[in-house]
């Protein structure tokens, strides 16, 4: 993104999206205030795509208000329509400067929905951030390496970015920090798969002791085509590393967005797998409409070079066409 449209977003972007179809937290209505894609990191793995603005430096990107109206809106139509908010943007929701007014004003106006953060932990070594996520019920940082080189490999993170006081920084957030403190890691094959970094990495879960780990792999079209996922068998494996009685592999996702109305269909449908690539019935069970709905939709809309359809791990995704981007 030009340093000139930093901290601009238009009115019409939607900052909120789905609920989207989570394999760990069920439906989740997800919250968006970060332009596409801007982040910390530039992950091999990133389901959401190559980051197109490297930065740490944070920004006022959307009026908070913005937000509060949007989530408004779709309760009013939708009064159970979500099982979770979810920080998950298409970038690091932490680079959000006013991120600590808005978890705050979520949280009293829907106090009864979890408030979850998904955030790659890259600037927890900043006390205004850790300060600013101490509203959410979870924060869920990534940790998917422990050494220099692999970091390197995996993340591609910001030069200025130093993976020891990203360490220290996941640390004193978990002193700090009294809620639900889970860790992700994901795994990509042939890069931090191997027991030496996972050693590593379980030295580093042992000083941090989060209340869940959760490990991951690539199932969705990454942003760099050699980033392959684990086996359920290697999944396995690696499980071994980790405390039993804390550690899971995360599932498929189950249950249903709740029942919507088509209007307005390829617009949401764009909207969706703009953040994250889809398959027709992940797509389905997001938007709340039954698969034959969606038939002449998708149709008209690969016509139009709107989306495109392509194999990965023998399922049919779907992400913007170049007219639909």
């Amino acid at each position: 993104m030009p340093p000139e449209l930093l901290g601009k977003v238009h009115f019409s972007v939607k900052t909120v999206f789905g609920p989207v179809p989570s394999r760990r937290l069920g439906r989740s209505l997800g919250i968006d205030v970060i332009p596409a894609k801007t982040c910390t990191y530039d992950c091999v793995y990133c389901e959401s795509g190559p980051t197109t603005h490297l930065t740490i430096r944070r920004h006022s990107f959307i009026d908070p208000g913005r937000v509060m109206h949007d989530l408004e809106s779709y309760f009013h139509d939708y009064p159970q329509g979500a099982d979770v908010l979810t920080f998950s943007s298409a970038g690091e929701p932490t680079l959000y400067e006013p991120l600590g007014q808005l978890l705050g004003d979520i949280k009293r106006r829907f106090p009864q929905l979890p408030l979850v953060v998904l955030t790659n932990g890259s600037l927890l070594w900043d006390p205004r951030v850790r300060q600013d996520l101490s509203a959410a019920d979870r924060v869920v940082p990534s940790l998917d390496a422990a050494t220099l080189d692999v970091f390197q490999r995996i993340n591609r993170p910001h030069p200025t970015l130093d993976l020891p006081r990203i360490l220290e920084g996941l640390q004193a957030f978990r002193k700090e920090y009294s809620k639900q403190f889970y860790l992700e890691i994901m795994l990509v094959a042939g890069i931090n798969d191997h027991a030496e970094e996972l050693l590593e990495i379980r030295r580093a879960v042992d000083r941090l002791r989060p209340d869940r780990i959760e490990l991951n792999t690539v199932v969705r079209p990454p942003a760099y085509g050699y980033a392959r996922g684990l086996s359920g068998k290697a999944m396995e494996e690696v499980l071994r590393f980790f405390p039993a009685e804390t550690s899971g592999v995360i599932g498929c996702f189950e249950g249903a967005a709740p029942v919507m109305d088509s209007q307005d269909l390829p617009s949401r449908v764009l909207e969706l797998v703009r953040r994250r690539p889809c398959t027709l019935p992940e797509m389905a069970a997001s938007l709340g409409v039954p698969l034959e709905s969606l038939g002449d939709t998708l149709f008209h809309l690969l016509q139009k070079n709107h989306l495109i359809r392509y194999r990965f791990n023998d399922l049919d995704y779907y992400r913007p066409g170049s007219a639909g981007k």
